[in-house]
């Protein structure tokens, strides 16, 4: 058995996977600060806390391996007593300082830091990851993930040091995918729960996991990772130069991961959530009310970022044609329709790029909702996959494990073999006849929309 565990944004999961490719066991822990489980522990806090917690409820005699994933770029600053003296620079912080011509994702806030705090950097023994924190406690080896040298300019490097004028000291080396870090030592043991001698495996940045544990390995597949950002991911055997999507190495030398970012689509959704008092509400009893509005009712309409040129970032929103007799079921509709309407926008520009996606294989939390994956099939005219594992990077991290014990000759096989398709949500003719209506609507409407918040701008009126 295989103890896979994910960190994310807003919760650290964890799932005993069996050598098939089944999830035994499963649990989740929501973190700080979007919940108070952990006052005053800040991020990495609530990581140990999360993961010691997940260990005492899956902790078996036959864990075989570990491996780890997490969110990325965040920087872990770890002092010279291996004590952790200030908080993670989370990946969505503002917490920058880029320089033109490099590559590097991280190295930007490990600038901001040495910068805004020159002490703390000097007093800084390794700069760490927000997966290799955790590692490193387990292991007592410091190493940071990489998918393979094709990828490594955009962890870092010496040229990158040197540009940015960095102590090339204070970061650890640079592992592959699928790499063993090292086994779990009496003071991971003791800080963990596990047993010591465990083969801990290398993972690193969740989004290049969760293309592993979808199955996302050959060109033209196409991975829709959901949380509290969302990326459309086209697994490519060529560049792609549009600006509006992100092509960076693919986990698979020699192929690209083409992305749409859809950077806020999640915490939309929690702040409707939120305002609408269901934050302790189930999932599916949000989705089954908003679901008996009728699709494609018009009003009210939703755009969660016209001030800053697209539907992607939830920041300057405007609703429009919001009505007396509206309610929370009715704003809801039209928080869903605009999302889902991003990620059909999303499907045109990797289309206007001879990238065809005919089906989405999705990840994450919204592989559970039956309703949302069919609203979204309908409003993209994609079919939508849902694998065995919802969780992707908790497969995909059993993946890199099975072949780091033998198993496999390599991830791309152990994917193959152990990626399984559960369901598949199919395009409905008559929805999707109503959703194409509305989205040509939508298009137009929100480019009056952006006009009126520039007339709004040229009279110096801000919101």
């Amino acid at each position: 058995m295989i103890l896979a565990v994910d960190i994310g944004t807003s919760s650290i999961k964890g799932a005993i996977i069996s050598p098939e490719g089944y999830a035994f066991a499963y649990h989740k822990v929501h973190l700080f600060p979007f919940h108070s489980k952990y006052p005053g522990e800040g991020y990495a806090g609530s990581w140990k806390s999360g993961f010691i917690e997940i260990v005492s409820i899956l902790l078996r005699k036959d864990i075989s391996a570990v491996v780890i994933s997490g969110n990325g770029p965040t920087i872990v600053p770890v002092g010279k007593d291996g004590e952790l003296i200030h908080e993670p620079l989370m990946w969505m912080g503002k917490e920058n300082v880029p320089l033109d011509d490099t590559d590097s994702f991280y190295l930007p806030k490990v600038k901001w830091l040495k910068d805004n705090n020159p002490q703390l950097y000097e007093n800084t023994k390794y700069f760490l990851t927000t997966s290799s924190y955790l590692t490193w406690l387990l292991t007592g080896e410091s190493s940071v993930v990489t998918a393979h040298k094709g990828f490594s300019r955009y962890i870092w490097g010496r040229e990158g040091f040197s540009s940015y004028g960095l102590d090339a000291a204070k970061f650890p080396l640079l592992v592959n995918m699928g790499d063993s870090i090292g086994v779990v030592s009496s003071a991971g043991a003791d800080f963990s729960g596990l047993a010591k001698g465990i083969p801990v495996v290398a993972a690193g940045v969740d989004f290049m996991v969760s293309l592993i544990g979808t199955g996302v390995i050959k060109p033209g597949r196409t991975c829709d990772r959901a949380g509290t950002s969302e990326g459309i991911n086209f697994c490519s055997d060529r560049i792609v130069p549009d600006k509006r999507l992100r092509t960076l190495p693919h986990a698979v030398e020699g192929y690209y991961n083409v992305s749409g970012i859809l950077s806020s689509t999640g915490s939309l959704f929690e702040w409707y959530r939120r305002i609408t008092g269901q934050e302790n509400y189930d999932y599916l009893e949000t989705l089954s009310a908003i679901n008996k509005v009728p699709v494609g009712s018009g009003t009210p309409m939703f755009f969660p970022g016209l001030k800053d040129g697209g539907l992607w970032e939830f920041s300057n929103g405007m609703a429009v044609g919001l009505e007396a007799y509206q309610g929370r079921n009715e704003l809801g509709r039209s928080v869903m329709e605009s999302i889902g309407f991003a990620v059909r926008r999303a499907i045109e520009l990797f289309e206007e790029n001879s990238c065809t996606i005919e089906e989405l294989r999705v990840s994450g939390g919204q592989g559970k909702n039956v309703i949302w994956n069919q609203m979204k099939a309908n409003i993209t005219g994609c079919s939508i996959v849902v694998p065995e594992v919802e969780d992707a990077e908790l497969l995909g991290g059993a993946c890199l494990a099975s072949a780091a014990l033998g198993r496999y000759s390599g991830f791309v096989e152990a994917s193959e073999d152990l990626v399984r398709v559960k369901k598949v949500f199919y395009p409905e003719e008559k929805a999707c006849s109503l959703y194409d209506e509305a989205y040509q609507h939508y298009k137009k409407v929100s480019v009056e929309a952006k006009n009126f918040l520039n007339r709004l701008a040229e009279l110096n009126i801000n919101f």
